[in-house]
């Protein structure tokens, strides 16, 4: 069902990349490696601001690949924030 859409919402995506269907969606990012969206935060925050160094790192994204976008989105988000608050610092 979810395949069909033209677009998703965070939610879904994320059920849709740990195949789930229920009402209850994991923050678990990378299904291959089972790395969590925590992970990725924390992996982040302690420098690693690039996504090949998210795959050396966590491994994520090395797998099938289907988590790419998202952690692609995810940094951008993070990095994004780290920005902001250095600058109000």
């Amino acid at each position: 069902m979810l395949f069909s859409k033209r677009t998703l919402t965070p939610t879904q995506r994320t059920r849709l990349l740990n195949a789930q269907q229920g009402a209850q969606a994991t923050q678990i990012i990378c299904s291959c490696h089972q790395v969590t969206e925590a992970s990725i935060k924390a992996a982040i925050e302690k420098g690693c601001h690039t996504l090949d160094s998210l795959k050396e790192k966590l491994a994520c994204g090395t797998g099938c690949g289907s988590c790419i976008p998202e952690l692609s989105s995810l940094l951008a988000e993070e990095i994004a924030t780290l920005t902001i608050e250095e600058q109000s610092v």
